[in-house]
């Protein structure tokens, strides 16, 4: 794949030089030789027309440096690229350092596992709807952050026996089935206010969940009720029906 990507930026650099830079640079050329007047844009078509004629030698090694210097540009950009996507990818992983070591509070919340249960070693739905649930209580408060793959203490547990639940393995599966639970346990319209991301800590993956604050109220549906849920200190807390109403004409505008 990292290969292909390369001869992708090696062809538009090629493309960027024959076509766009070279034409660009003779036809100005051609322009600043003639004083300045007519019209620039007759010498950038007269330069176009010349792409297509036979070439001699010279020519030829012409197009053969401006093809190299669209190739470099094109290549430079690429690394470019690559260099900010690594720093982003730094800088998050120094936050998410400095979030585990702050431990649990009202934005903060680690589970170790999204669907293994532990204790049982078995798959266990009621897992799930702790992370619904948590998530669902971030968005009706300020937001937050869900670390999983780590326990209560911020040791890391990485996320293998959960990958071995999903019909998809590894990190594609995972964020589908958040997203899926996000879905329907909450609603479609909330999934755009979850951020999915994996980092890897001591070898091993954790799944971050970046959840935003919602404006309009969030129920999780369980079974045959919906339940309103807010984040209290370094829990999740449901509201009854008079709690929720009052807590939504307060701080849900």
């Amino acid at each position: 794949m990292k290969k292909r990507k390369v001869f992708v930026f090696i062809f538009i650099g090629l493309a960027l030089g024959l076509f766009i830079i070279q034409p660009l640079a003779i036809s100005l050329h051609m322009y600043d030789m003639q004083g300045d007047n007519g019209e620039w844009w007759k010498y950038l078509l007269a330069s176009y027309q010349q792409e297509f004629r036979v070439w001699d030698l010279d020519q030829a090694i012409i197009k053969l440096l401006f093809g190299l210097l669209g190739i470099a540009l094109s290549l430079m950009f690429m690394v470019r690229q690559r260099i900010f996507q690594l720093t982003g990818r730094r800088d998050k992983l120094e936050e998410i350092r400095e979030l585990i070591a702050a431990g649990e509070n009202q934005q903060v919340e680690f589970k170790s596992t999204l669907r293994w249960d532990l204790r049982q070693f078995k798959p266990n739905k009621a897992l799930e709807d702790v992370i619904a649930k948590t998530i669902a209580g971030f968005m009706n408060t300020q937001g937050g952050h869900l670390i999983i793959g780590i326990d209560d203490e911020g040791s890391i547990l990485g996320l293998e026996q959960d990958y071995g639940t999903l019909k998809k393995p590894g990190k594609d599966g995972f964020e589908q089935y958040i997203m899926q639970l996000v879905s329907l346990k909450l609603g479609t319209h909330f999934c755009t206010l979850v951020k999915v991301s994996f980092h890897q800590f001591e070898e091993k993956d954790i799944c971050y969940v970046r959840v935003h604050k919602s404006q309009k109220p969030v129920y999780l549906n369980l079974g045959d009720r919906s339940h309103f849920f807010i984040r209290t200190g370094n829990g999740t807390r449901e509201l009854d029906m008079p709690e929720a109403l009052e807590y939504m004409e307060t701080y849900l505008n």
